[in-house]
């Protein structure tokens, strides 16, 4: 439990140590007022860079992701860590991608003209996964403060008095156990995913190819780094959603006798809390996939060489 406990903030440490980085001041290249037309070579390198940085970053958060629930002990400890476990391997992908971002090579033959106006994280950033990110994060936060001020006081179960006779409880439960490390979790993915972006925004012009190119190559990061960090804050998110909604469904039913007569009882509301919870979760699920597939896929597709006609 001790070393669960220290994992948020190694993972923060780690965090913070590559948002420095990203946000450090950089010398830029002397450049004169002539843009050069992209050497196919040039862009056929950058685009094999490109590729590397994103397999390895893919590649570690598959390692972390298979990992880790092999390691997780029982009871309540192994419960976090679980729950931990898309975090843990979204912090190994964003690590790995702000690594591989600092690798470009600096420009150092041919000059070419650099834009008047400084990049930011948002120019590098697609609007549509950028606003995935938050509404998962938000909407993940909102869920836990929900579900942590209505758990029982071991913060694993919920309860409810059906009536004067019967009061129910079901579990597992995303209380305050659960939800102070998920919400740290969710918070430091989307802090690592700005620092990556700040990185991409800012490193050096790729030498040979043209602004435009260069623009597109820097998106196509962008927009990778933000499908992965995406999809795991919303496979958190689709897992929150399923667990609460399953011990809200349970919660909300009971039954008990009284003189060998049974009486069922039903809770209208929390059992339909529980209803829109399960329906939720696998709707965030395959919609964090679909994201991602298709932001991968518009990246490939803006930095692929043009055809002649």
């Amino acid at each position: 439990m001790r070393l669960i406990a220290l994992l948020p903030v190694v993972v923060l440490v780690a965090l913070l140590a590559a948002l420095v980085a990203a946000l450090a001041p950089h010398r830029q290249p002397a450049t004169d007022l002539t843009d050069v037309v992209t050497s196919p070579a040039a862009h056929a390198r950058a685009r094999r860079h490109a590729r590397a940085v994103a397999a390895i970053a893919w590649g570690a958060l598959a390692v972390v992701a298979a990992a880790l629930p092999a390691a997780a002990p029982a009871g309540v400890a192994g419960g976090v860590l679980l729950g931990c476990v898309p975090a843990a391997a979204g912090t190994a992908f964003l690590l790995a991608a702000a690594v591989g971002e600092r690798t470009w090579p600096r420009p150092s033959g041919a000059r070419r003209r650099a834009s008047l106006v400084p990049r930011t994280a948002r120019d590098v950033a697609p609007r549509a996964l950028r606003v995935a990110l938050a509404t998962w994060t938000a909407t993940l936060l909102l869920v836990l403060l929900g579900t942590g001020l209505t758990a029982t006081a071991d913060g694993r179960t919920v309860s409810r008095r059906l009536d004067a006779q019967l009061t129910a409880g079901a579990g597992p439960y995303p209380g305050p156990p659960y939800a102070v490390p998920l919400a740290l979790g969710a918070l430091l993915v989307a802090a690592g995913a700005v620092g990556v972006l700040h990185l991409v925004a800012r490193r050096p012009a790729v030498e040979g190819v043209s602004t435009a190119d260069d623009d597109a190559l820097r998106v196509a990061a962008g927009g990778r780094v933000l499908a992965g960090a995406q999809l795991v804050v919303g496979a958190t998110l689709a897992g929150v959603l399923l667990f609460a909604g399953q011990a809200l469904h349970n919660v909300a039913h009971g039954a008990y006798a009284v003189d060998d007569v049974w009486t069922t009882v039903t809770d209208p509301l929390t059992a339909g809390l529980g209803w829109a919870a399960l329906v939720a979760a696998p709707l965030v699920a395959l919609t964090t996939v679909a994201l991602t597939a298709v932001g991968l896929a518009r990246a490939a597709r803006a930095t692929a060489p043009a055809v002649a006609a």
